[in-house]
């Protein structure tokens, strides 16, 4: 505690500075993330962190098939087949490149994104490079398009060598852009039969499209691309028809060749640029703003992704020491497209939520709530977990995220975590998804898009608190100055003066979040007491019989029929967790003694209520509880409730959450049931990573079987994480720990590699028989805390 007392002191004697240049630093931060890859939905997009402003996007077919066309590439989808997409590197900030192979479109394309800083956000490039894939004949149609969302304007000049548009918003102030084909590129061989045949447009480097579309409908630039795409093409069609006697033929290069549309283009919103390519193909997309110190070449384009990329090997080596570790070339290497494309599925999103201004009522309840509403547009900073199936924001997912993020960039992470935190209403309820706006609304069923005011979910973001609150309590007195600036940095990349005086402010923060949604949870999920019990527990709400989606593990086993009188083991040890984050946050606030005394005391009542009303000394095991009618009861001739409680007990993730959320002490007998329970090939262990539910519950592998048997890598990393933290070097049960520790890392790296380089994706789960990947890919979200467990960095 001294040492504590004196990390506060250091911290208030810089507090009136913090309050002074609070602002400052914090708009020098905005303007440094300001423009980024912030379309995780696209195979590539950018966007600025600004609501109804300027986004663009790549989109390609092929043309060999005139078909194509209707599968035009532009957001991820499971559907495209791509062989590959995915970060291989992105530092989050100022650079970022991947590779995406699609052989049905018959292509590869490779993307380098780099930024400048400026004024305004600064400037920022990308290299497309690629070339099209042997069996593809006629060659590839490819379009970059710039949208402008909201108020500014925009005008565009093509010429033989490149697209140029100029426009001006109130936020970006006055910019210009660049569409630059290499000079290398080839168009697509016109058949012979062809060559002689009037009215066939003569190739070009670049078309230009203009168009004025509503606003709201920007972000479907894509179907607007292919309305145009049909029509030219059917025209195309009946000229080449008519001109050859009805002979043709019809190929897709001619078909769907635009050409310069809208010169005047004074008044329209929406521009593309055209390029059609066969063979090896480059082409630049420069956006500048008006700052001329931040000013790109084409030819300084190349330099600049070299030298990031060097640097980006550098921070990764010493952030992580994987080679250290005895990791080969090929590992790091999969280690880092894994943390590059987390940070390529954060995303920037701005719309209206849709929300019920009423709880969700009970399982087997009359849903008599009125209609559900647009929420007031709000927006997020956030990760993604996979950028083709869940590309917005999720509750649950994004705490396991940020342990990753946190390691990489500090700073990256805690700009996540505020902006999560701003969304949280005055109750202390944050919606566990965040669909916001008819883009992210649009892949989502209506069933699924409504957000309930009563529903909560598992507070993982308290993950990257308690990250930092272990940063600051691992500060020695020695060099305290220095140290400190490596709480936000532990590479010493970025501002150590901005990341010091964050620090204090950040803390008062935190704690405030914190402990309204702590108050929200122990509010609105309270259970009832049990029969015979003044005491009460904890229950999700949203059950249906057989999911609690609330809950994040959606089919898991429960009880049945649901009841509102059940009680939930994981939610009781979130809210216990949720008490002891709190009461360490409490102790480095400003005038936080009081709160921390208060939590001090319900955090001891709740380790002891978890066990009372949650050990099944019969099992040896964590269960729910429920209540139903007690058997042969009489109410005219028995006493007492007519109601009791039991256990419901399904062997699993959820009778682990005592252990994962370090709740158990060291020292209790009940460890040793669980680790014996974990290491059991009959129960949850296997050699690809812990089963979530054991092979002998009548549940196993049934129905949906989503939790009833996968892996799922973000339990696997909080099982490490507790034996690392909690049980390796203290207590009984040591060796056991350690042995489950190592089998386990070395079985999870193992598969998670192997199986990456057997499909090029990670996984959202992994099955239990074989190891092999299932669920949707990429799954770029808590499966790439694979790179902590190579790294032993929990």
């Amino acid at each position: 505690m001294q040492l504590l007392g004196f990390v506060v002191a250091v911290l208030a004697a810089s507090s009136l500075a913090a309050s002074n240049d609070i602002d400052d630093i914090q708009r020098k931060l905005d303007s440094d993330l300001q423009w980024g890859t912030y379309r995780p939905n696209l195979y590539f997009g950018t966007r600025p962190r600004l609501p109804s402003s300027l986004l663009s996007g790549l989109i390609w077919f092929g043309l060999d098939n005139q078909r194509n066309w209707q599968n035009t590439r532009h957001s991820c989808e499971l559907g495209d087949n791509l062989l590959e997409y995915g970060y291989s590197r992105h530092n989050g900030r100022d650079f970022g490149e991947q590779l995406m192979v699609d052989q049905d479109q018959g292509v590869e394309i490779k993307s380098e994104f780099i930024k400048v800083p400026g004024e305004r956000g600064g400037s920022w490039a990308v290299r497309f490079s690629g070339r099209t894939l042997e069996e593809n004949v006629q060659g590839v149609s490819l379009a970059y398009y710039f949208g402008l969302e909201g108020n500014g304007t925009m005008a565009l000049d093509v010429s033989k060598r490149m697209a140029k548009i100029t426009g001006e918003t109130p936020d970006l102030g006055p910019f210009r852009i660049r569409i630059v084909p290499a000079k290398h590129n080839q168009s697509p061989p016109l058949h012979p039969a062809l060559q002689k045949t009037k009215g066939i447009p003569e190739a070009v480097k670049i078309a230009g499209i203009a168009m004025d579309v509503p606003k709201k409908n920007v972000w479907r630039a894509r179907d607007l691309f292919q309305e145009k795409l049909i029509k030219h093409a059917q025209q195309q069609a009946n000229a080449i028809l008519k001109n050859t006697d009805g002979k043709g033929p019809l190929t897709g290069s001619v078909l769907f060749q635009l050409e310069n549309e809208g010169e005047d283009s004074s008044n329209s919103n929406l521009f593309f640029a055209q390029m059609m390519v066969h063979g090896e193909f480059a082409f630049d997309v420069i956006y500048e703003c008006e700052d001329t110190s931040a000013a790109i070449k084409s030819g300084d384009i190349g330099a600049l992704a070299s030298n990031r990329r060097k640097e980006f090997d550098i921070q990764f080596d010493a952030v992580f020491g994987l080679r250290e570790k005895g990791f080969d070339e090929e590992e790091v290497e999969i280690a880092q497209k894994a943390l590059s494309s987390l940070i390529g599925g954060i995303g920037y999103f701005y719309g209206s939520s849709l929300v019920s201004d009423e709880p969700k009522p009970e399982y087997g309840d009359i849903d008599e709530t009125s209609e559900p509403r647009l929420s007031n547009p709000y927006s997020l900073f956030a990760g993604t977990p996979s950028r083709p199936f869940f590309p917005r924001g999720f509750l649950w997912d994004e705490g396991f995220q940020l342990l990753l993020l946190s390691r990489w960039d500090a700073d990256l992470s805690m700009d996540v975590l505020r902006s999560w935190y701003h969304t949280m209403d005055k109750n202390g309820w944050m919606a566990r998804e965040q669909i916001l706006g008819e883009e992210a609304r649009s892949k989502v069923p209506k069933e699924f898009q409504i957000q309930y005011p009563n529903f909560a979910n598992p507070p993982t973001l308290l993950f990257a608190v308690q990250a930092l609150v272990d940063r600051l309590e691992a500060v020695s007195t020695a060099g305290m100055v220095d140290q400190l600036a490596q709480v936000y940095s532990t590479q010493g990349r970025h501002n150590s003066a901005t990341e010091q005086t964050l620090t204090r402010e950040y803390m008062q923060d935190l704690l405030q979040y914190s402990s309204r949604q702590l108050e929200f949870f122990m509010r609105t999920q309270a259970g009832e007491p049990l029969p015979g019990s003044l005491e009460h527990g904890y229950r999700w709400r949203g059950r249906t019989v057989d999911h609690t989606l609330t809950s994040g593990i959606d089919d898991y086993p429960r009880a049945r029929p649901p009841s509102t009188r059940e009680l939930h083991v994981d939610l009781f040890s979130w809210v216990t967790y949720m008490l002891s984050v709190d009461t360490e946050l409490a102790a480095f606030a400003r005038n936080g003694l009081e709160l921390n005394q208060t939590r001090e005391q319900q955090l001891e009542l709740h380790l002891q209520l978890l066990d009372e009303l949650h050990w099944n000394s019969e099992r040896n095991m964590y269960c729910d509880v429920t209540v139903q009618p007690r058997d042969g009861y009489d109410e005219l001739e028995d006493e007492g409730e007519s109601e009791e409680s039991v256990f419901v007990c399904h062997k699993g993730y959820v009778s682990l959450f005592p252990m994962l959320l370090g709740l158990v002490p060291p020292e209790s007998p009940k460890l040793g049931h669980i680790l014996d329970m974990i290491e059991d090939p009959d129960e949850l262990w296997s050699e690809f990573g812990i089963r979530s539910l054991s092979t002998q519950d009548e549940f196993y592998g049934k129905g949906e079987d989503y939790w009833r048997g996968p892996i799922w890598i973000n339990i696997n990393y909080l099982v490490l994480s507790s034996l690392h933290k909690h049980y390796m070097s203290d207590g009984p049960h040591q060796e056991q720990a350690n042995r489950i520790y190592s089998k386990l890392r070395q079985n999870l790296v193992r598969n998670i590699l192997d199986q990456f380089r057997q499909t090029r994706f990670f996984w959202e789960q992994y099955n239990p028989h074989d190891g092999h990947g299932q669920g949707t890919h990429p799954f770029t979200g808590w499966t790439s805390l694979v790179v902590l467990i190579m790294a032993e960095k929990y």
